[in-house]
This record gives structure tokens, sequence and C-alpha cells, in this order.
């Protein structure tokens, strides 16, 4: 892939995204911000089912040439309900 996943204090993370092949996938160099959004949300799906602590919010941040824009947060039920 022409593309990295750099979590450097997270290694467990990137191994999970990265065995799912969920980058592989979806991702294309021109993705729109709509299917990135999607796409990040399809990696913490997986992350759901996989990471020890389930965290029920996240924050979604896009950095791009126009500055930095907060996005709504991507949220999932809590684990047991």
């Amino acid at each position: 892939s022409s593309y990295k996943l750099r979590c450097p204090k997270t290694p467990f993370i990137a191994k999970v995204v990265e065995e799912s092949n969920i980058l592989d996938r979806y991702y294309t160099p021109t993705i729109s911000r709509e299917r990135a959004v999607e796409l990040l949300r399809k990696c913490l799906e997986e992350l759901q089912k996989r990471f020890i602590l389930n965290l029920p919010t996240f924050s979604v941040r896009i950095i791009d040439k126009n500055g930095i824009h907060d996005l709504d947060n991507i949220s999932f039920p809590k684990q047991g309900s």
C-alpha cells in the first residue's frame, strides 16, 4: 500500500487496522472527505471488536490545506448495553 498508518504510541491499534485490510479494501488516493470519515468509522468498528478497552466516543478532526476542522464525534454503544 502507498499509505502507512503511523501510531507509534499505540502499535496494537495500527496492527489491528493493518490485519483487517480495511484500508487496502476501501482507501483510494482520491477519497472524498465523506468517504474518509466512513473509512475511519470502519476502522474504529474493527477496533471496538478487538480492543480490550472499548471507548464509546472518538473525536474526529480533519487537517487539510484549509486548516483544522472538527467534525461530529463517532460514537458506539457501550459494550453490554
